[in-house]
């Protein structure tokens, strides 16, 4: 689900009452003939909108100007709307959206303004509906006028597919919000095809990465979540990145995400640094993995455990550097439960041909238990044993091996070999 504080800072980002006034969206041409403003209402109008536009604002005195010319018994139509009107750019200013709401629908109902500044009153109505968090209302008003403005801008389509957002965070039930979600995607798709390239506004392409993940649509938010990193690589965009990549299946990717993270700083939690770890163990890039851990376990953002000493055993050892292996295999294999890993060790010390260490770690597995393949175990106890001169040992291991039917041939070599040396 949308997390609902991104959803409103959007909306208010849109929303802030000095663009009700001085940001109208593009509307259709004039077509209505209206009554003219006479001159003392349009001196009185004027004094009005110079005491708004004071630093600061003048309120009293556009209150009272405003009042006056609704009291008067001879104003017309055109001259009462224009009066509701600023005063409900006033009330939208000092924040009593309720009482702005109010203003421009009595300004709307008299249905005396021009057409532009009808269609822009019944925008800024549309919006103030949606800052109250009344939705339903606001998107009403504003699918009538989107029927009737001349090429909306990308903005106001953005803001219904806010509204559809919001109104899915708010959804009862699953479906009802994976609808509220689809409406909202089919709006955002619009006002993002809209926006100009050259320009790209975070806070859209954020409510659109969003939306696509909330409807699982994770190829559309990977080029959203791209053009985000692009603008500003930004924590939660690099690791929402990481985690869609993932579920495209496109790991070398996720790494490109999860290393940029890392370079800005952004990874300090142990899972996070063992999730990077894996990953450039998966991407065959090894040695980056154990300096990763290495590091991470020395300083304490890494947890020391059976599973992340085992993680640094196998990223040394696939980078080759065995004996750097050795240690955390050591002590993963003394967390563990089971003498898999004490088995894997004595397997290095036969590669090193450390014969005394093989034959120790080797015999603490079969000691401990849990192993899978025991013929192996013995086999490799055997060689071990065999190898540093003790030939009895050695035979007892290898005819231990010999029943094991994947070890019995490999055992019974090792038996005539004992044998060859008594003759």
């Amino acid at each position: 689900m949308i997390h609902r504080a991104i959803v409103l800072a959007f909306a208010l980002a849109f929303m802030a009452a000095p663009a009700v006034a001085k940001d109208p969206p593009r509307e259709a041409p004039k077509t209505k003939k209206v009554e003219a403003v006479g001159k003392r209402v349009y001196t009185m109008l004027t004094d009005a909108n110079d005491a708004l536009q004071a630093e600061p604002p003048n309120f009293a005195v556009a209150e009272k100007q405003l009042n006056a010319i609704l009291a008067l018994k001879k104003a017309n139509s055109h001259e009462l709307a224009l009066a509701h009107q600023t005063f409900g750019y006033l009330y939208s200013t000092k924040e009593q959206y309720g009482k702005s709401i109010k203003a421009f629908e009595k300004a709307l109902a008299l249905e005396a303004l021009p057409d532009s500044a009808q269609l822009n009153t019944q925008f800024n109505l549309g919006q103030l509906y949606m800052l109250q968090e009344k939705y339903d209302q606001g998107i009403k008003i504003l699918l009538d006028w989107f029927n009737k403005a001349n090429n909306p801008p990308a903005s106001a389509y953005m803001l219904m597919a806010n509204a559809y957002a919001q109104k899915a965070s708010n959804s009862s039930n699953e479906k009802a919000e994976k609808a509220e979600y689809r409406n909202a995607w089919k709006w955002a798709k619009q006002g993002l095809a809209k926006m100009d390239p050259n320009k790209p506004r975070e806070a859209w392409l954020r409510l659109g990465s969003q939306l696509n993940l909330a409807l699982e649509d994770y190829k559309g938010a990977a080029k959203l979540l791209e053009a985000l990193a692009r603008i500003s690589p930004k924590e939660t965009y690099l690791k929402q990145l990481t985690a869609v990549y993932g579920q495209l299946d496109q790991p070398r990717r996720a790494l490109i995400a999860m290393e940029l993270a890392q370079m800005e700083g952004y990874l300090e939690d142990s899972k996070e640094l063992e999730r990077l770890s894996q990953l450039y163990l998966f991407n065959e890039v090894p040695y980056k993995a154990a300096v990763l851990l290495d590091k991470g376990i020395a300083d304490g953002t890494v947890v020391k455990n059976e599973k992340n000493w085992e993680l640094l055993a196998n990223a040394w050892a696939m980078s080759r550097e065995y004996d750097r292996a050795l240690d955390p295999l050591g002590r993963a294999a003394s967390a563990a439960d089971d003498g898999k890993l004490y088995v894997r060790l004595g397997q290095l010390h036969i590669d090193g041909e450390r014969w005394k260490l093989a034959e120790e770690s080797i015999a603490k597995g079969i000691k401990k238990g849990g192993i899978d393949a025991v013929g192996e175990a013995y086999l490799l106890l055997g060689i071990s044993q065999f190898q540093a001169e003790k030939f009895q040992a050695a035979r007892t291991s290898f005819e231990r091996s010999a029943r094991d039917k994947k070890t019995s041939k490999s055992s019974g070599a090792w038996i005539q070999a004992i044998n060859a040396r008594r003759n």
